[in-house]
């Protein structure tokens, strides 16, 4: 197949899944009271209302006001941002060029950097800079983005600026541009208008507010950049055809640069296209903090005044670049790799829901009942499709379509014990779970005691391995260190930061003044007055009045709930999904994988806020909910992924030739072969989880304003940054970070033990 076929296709495949993404945003927009409220202003009359509400369809049933919401977004109708009194598609097309403006420039600052940085790692191995290359790494995947841009804007534009000269917010000087000297803005892109104008003053200008926001969201892309192409210069190094290159006498940086690194750069590619689409996820944040007037900024103040058609257009937007950038990932991969076959592997039923998909929305376009009509037709067609095929099965051969039926049948029950697990996690039912889940272990543990004596000492010489791998590892070690320190300090919160009298729970701060703007610095080591009363706080406190400390001790447990119920759920989840779409593969695979593309097509940090938006309900418990619909679909390709190769080896292949069911194969044989990936997935998704809830905190979306939460603590401590109150934000963001670092390192450090390549 050619290039420009296979666009073709790729083109075509993205359909489906962007019909799936509007109909999430369409659930959503159902979540949010009237309907109507994406096309009212405030000018709109109770009259205007009813007609709008006619136009739009909105009067009549749902599979109608669907397709007329599709036939809507074809035609540019994505609605009214009453915050800004602009249509959503103008403003999305004004303030992308912002959004844009300052991805591309973070992009290039993080791929000029982290490429030479992990070429040169990898050359370095397991040598001192190599680790501290990869500590620099970890830490700019741990540091949350919001707490790292407060530390530049502090240091680098507030205490420094009058060397720096480094601006603490904004675009652009508007004094400069709108007053003084205007220039025509034809782009939108001020570094690209400024040099079309020939201005070198605004050129500056515009650079110098791009630095601090660009270099703040450039650290994070940098430092996932890093640890890929180190990971890939490390495989590619191990190849047959560097050593050749080596013996034949070449030059070191030779074989390093024109033979290891143009290989290792195929796999890098990957990340490269999806970090750019990533962007997004970081510019919430970013653009909040340093007041960049772009899509991010816009949708968090949208969220904060349930402006609807603003949240719903933002939210399919993002999830429009992002299907966008892995479109463009798998043409530069299939381009930059001979190896890459075109064709790939696509089932009829793919080649059929893609053109059906098409014609679904050329139909449309023209005309909102003929589309209905067309679905409506579709979906019958599958139905009695279906039943066809079932009963074409049952005619074939009776006995054994029954006989598998009945073999399936724990599929649904495996489901509902899914739903019932996860239902359980957050209805307080966890210790009892356990305490099952330990007892059917001992169950099973005598059942086939001597089967369990027989593995000790090849278990005992793993874990020896294991623990003489982790030795040599310091990262590892450190990781492990921290993450026991923290999880001590969230056991022993009653005894660091008992409870003030009458207050009834803990994890609620209790004011200690009132709301007079009077931040109290830290005392550190004597926090009591000349007669012994207290005069202070260890670690001061915010502009609530909350004691940081105390803030910082409870938030801890805060975390770990949540960290923990989300990991487990999403996991347990993504095991049942992963295992059962890998290793049956064919319809039921395509099916699950499309269902998982979709909600991987919208970043997750953005369905988080636009879930907890549209419900009106910022309590830590519909956070985790949230947390877990934007989670389970990563871990189901990880899962999925290793079931396919599993799926086929020999020993799977024996025990589906003794009889076995499928059962028993996918639980006993192929899930136990693919839960190393899953693990170090897991324990890094700790730090990972921390960080989201930590950036919904700081936005004010994740639980009540008393929450003990560090990201709320950082919030509240920037209120007076200018002020010079550093301890108000610092010492909340280094807890965030030093939580997700240890993971980070840790994870880091199971996937270099785990791996079969490292066992020499």
């Amino acid at each position: 197949m050619k290039l420009w076929q296979y666009v073709l296709r790729r083109l075509a495949f993205t359909v489906p899944v962007m019909l799936g993404v509007t109909l999430i945003t369409f659930s959503l927009s159902n979540l949010m009271g009237d309907p109507v409220a994406p096309y009212v202003t405030e000018k709109t009359t109770p009259e205007q209302v009813e007609e709008l509400r006619k136009l739009h369809n909105l009067d009549k049933p749902i599979p109608v006001r669907y397709f007329t919401y599709i036939s809507n977004l074809l035609h540019g109708e994505w609605g009214y941002s009453q915050q800004i009194n602009q249509p959503v598609s103008e403003a999305i097309g004004m303030k992308f060029a912002a959004t844009l403006e300052l991805a591309l420039l973070a992009f290039a600052v993080a791929v000029a950097t982290a490429l030479p940085l992990g070429i040169f790692s990898s050359v370095k191995h397991n040598r001192w800079e190599d680790h501290w290359i990869r500590l620099f790494a970890l830490f700019g995947s741990a540091v949350p983005i919001f707490w790292l841009a407060l530390i530049l804007k502090y240091f680098l534009a507030f205490q420094w600026g009058e060397i720096t000269h480094l601006p603490q917010g904004y675009r652009y000087d508007p004094f400069l541009w709108d007053l003084e000297d205007p220039i025509e803005q034809r782009t939108g892109l001020l570094l690209v208008d400024a040099l079309l104008a020939g201005s070198w003053i605004h050129f500056k200008d515009a650079l110098m507010h791009l630095l601090l926001p660009a270099t703040t969201l450039a650290y994070v892309s940098m430092a996932t950049t890093i640890r890929l192409m180190r990971g890939s210069m490390l495989d590619v190094l191990g190849e047959d055809y560097v050593r050749t290159a080596r013996a034949k006498g070449l030059p070191e940086r030779k074989v390093v640069v024109n033979h290891a690194a143009r290989n290792a750069m195929i796999p890098t590619v990957t990340l490269l296209g999806l970090a750019f689409g990533g962007l997004l996820n970081g510019s919430v944040l970013t653009e909040t903090i340093w007041q960049w007037p772009g899509l991010g900024a816009w949708a968090v103040d949208a969220m904060r005044n349930a402006d609807t058609a603003a949240i719903l257009g933002y939210t399919l937007f993002a999830g429009m670049l992002y299907v966008f950038a892995n479109l463009v990932v798998d043409v530069a991969y299939a381009w930059l790799d001979p190896r890459v076959e075109l064709s790939g592997d696509v089932g009829l039923a793919e080649w059929v829901i893609a053109g059906l998909g098409v014609l679904l929305l050329i139909v449309t376009w023209f005309s909102v009942d003929m589309g209905l009509g067309l679905g409506r037709l579709l979906l019958y067609g599958l139905l009695l499709g279906a039943l066809f095929g079932l009963g074409w099965k049952l005619r074939q051969d009776h006995r054994d379509f029954l006989a598998r039926l009945r073999e399936y049948l724990w599929v649904p029950l495996l489901a509902l014990g899914t739903v019932l697990f996860v239902v359980g996690i957050f209805k307080g039912y966890s210790t009892e779970m356990v305490l099952l889940f330990t007892i059917a272990c001992l169950v099973r543990l005598t059942l086939n005691w001597e089967d369990f004596v027989a593995e000790i000492p090849p278990r005992r010489a793993e874990l020896r391995r294991m623990a003489h791998q982790l030795r040599r590892n310091p990262l590892a070690l450190l990781g492990l260190f921290i993450a026991l320190a923290i999880l001590l300090v969230a056991l022993m919160a009653p005894f660091l930061a008992p409870l003030e009298p009458g207050q009834r729970d803990a994890d609620r701060m209790v004011e200690h003044f009132e709301f007079n703007h009077d931040l109290q610095p830290p005392c550190y080591w004597s926090c009591t007055g000349e007669r012994g009363e207290a005069d202070g706080y260890i670690l001061g406190s915010t502009s609530k009045g909350y004691d940081i400390w105390y803030g910082i001790v409870w938030g801890s447990r805060t975390s770990l709930d949540v960290a923990l119920k989300v990991v487990i759920s999403g996991t347990f989840i993504a095991v049942v999904l992963g295992v059962i779409s890998g290793y049956y593969g064919g319809r039921v695979d395509e099916i699950m994988m499309r269902v998982t593309d979709v909600f991987l097509a919208i970043p997750g940090l953005i369905l988080a806020l636009a879930i907890v938006a549209v419900t009106g309900n910022p309590s830590i418990e519909y956070l985790m909910y949230a947390l877990i619909i934007v989670w389970w679909p990563g871990f189901t390709r990880i899962v999925r992924a290793q079931a396919l190769t599993v799926r086929n080896l020999p020993y799977v292949e024996a025990a589906r030739a003794a009889g076995a069911s499928d059962f028993r194969i996918i639980f006993r044989h192929v899930l136990p072969n693919c839960l190393t990936p899953v693990i170090i997935a897991a324990t890094m998704d700790m730090g990972s989880i921390v960080l989201v809830l930590a950036g919904l905190g700081y936005l004010n979306f994740g639980g009540g304003a008393d929450v003990a939460e560090w990201g709320k603590l950082v919030g509240f401590g920037q209120a007076h940054l200018l002020a010079g109150n550093w301890w108000a934000f610092f010492f909340p963001g280094l807890a965030i970070a030093l939580w997700a670092l240890a993971f980070y390192l840790l994870g880091d450090g199971l996937r270099d033990i785990l791996d079969p390549r490292q066992r020499e």
